[in-house]
């Protein structure tokens, strides 16, 4: 009996992909696109380590990412907690691809009632791919409300 009880609770609190909060009008969000000349497995790979590395105290890291859920070589659920007001947002990281070639879908919530993100859900995405070492082209904008213009993506996302 207490074994059954432990696995309704393990089932409870896990997460799946399709969990992901859906985007709305209510909380700012963003969705890109990257393409990367490299194995969906080494791109995975690469997200996963940059994830578990952007924690405080690193150089590079303006809040606290933290992997909620994962399936190698498939997906990533992060959220990112912002240092200042401890906002949470909810970012997924889809790996899709044959050979030397991955598409990676991406789309970043945030959690609590907003519209406007300053551009945060934008570098949520963005940050994840340019501290992973990875070689990428600029991402492709699917739907985000506040995106940084192109010359200065590297400078607004420095702030996060």
């Amino acid at each position: 009996m207490k074994t059954a009880f432990i696995a309704t609770i393990a089932t409870a609190v896990s997460a799946a992909a399709s969990d992901f909060p859906s985007l709305d009008s209510l909380h700012a969000s963003c969705t890109l696109t990257f393409n990367v000349a490299s194995s969906c497995a080494d791109v995975y790979t690469a997200l996963d380590t940059t994830a578990k590395a952007l924690t405080p105290g690193s150089d590079v890291s303006g809040g606290i990412y933290a992997i909620k859920e994962e399936t190698a070589n498939d997906y990533i659920w992060v959220t990112r907690t912002t240092p200042v007001k401890q906002y949470v947002d909810d970012i997924m990281f889809t790996v899709s691809g044959t050979g030397d070639a991955c598409t990676i879908q991406t789309k970043s919530r945030s959690e609590t009632l907003s519209y406007y993100d300053y551009d945060t859900n934008y570098c949520n995405q963005y940050n994840m791919f340019r501290y992973s070492g990875l070689t990428f082209a600029a991402p492709k904008l699917d739907s985000c409300k506040w995106a940084p213009a192109a010359a200065d993506i590297d400078t607004t996302c420095n702030t996060y």
